[in-house]
């Protein structure tokens, strides 16, 4: 193998540190909000492994900018605050108009899926 082909499988393997799939504790319902962000920049949110939300989305610098199939298109974009070494992620809002969606994020604490 040649080094760049190396180089370049390792920085397209190596993620941008949210591409995965992420989970919260039990809520005190029992109900366990998750999402999968896939390489193709989309992304699936479930509760009790139910789908009910999609979307695409941008990440970079640790903010999150994405659009989903709720809240009329409006763009929503978030600080991710990783911690835990990088296994645990919370959402710290920048700017979203979906109040609904703003506060139960501002809410969500996950941690990664292996």
């Amino acid at each position: 193998m040649s080094i760049g082909f190396m180089l370049a499988f390792i920085t397209f393997t190596a993620g941008d540190g949210i591409t995965g799939r992420w989970e919260s504790k039990p809520s005190v319902n029992g109900n366990v909000t998750g999402v999968v962000f896939k390489n193709d920049y989309s992304f699936e949110g479930y509760v009790n492994k139910k789908p009910f939300v999609s979307g695409t989305y941008q990440f970079d610098n640790n903010i999150l900018s994405f659009v989903d199939n709720g809240c009329e298109g409006r763009r929503g974009i978030y600080r991710i605050d990783f911690f835990s070494d990088g296994d645990s992620l919370r959402f710290v809002p920048v700017t979203d108009s979906c109040e609904d969606r703003k506060q139960g994020m501002g809410r969500l604490v996950m941690g990664r899926v292996k």
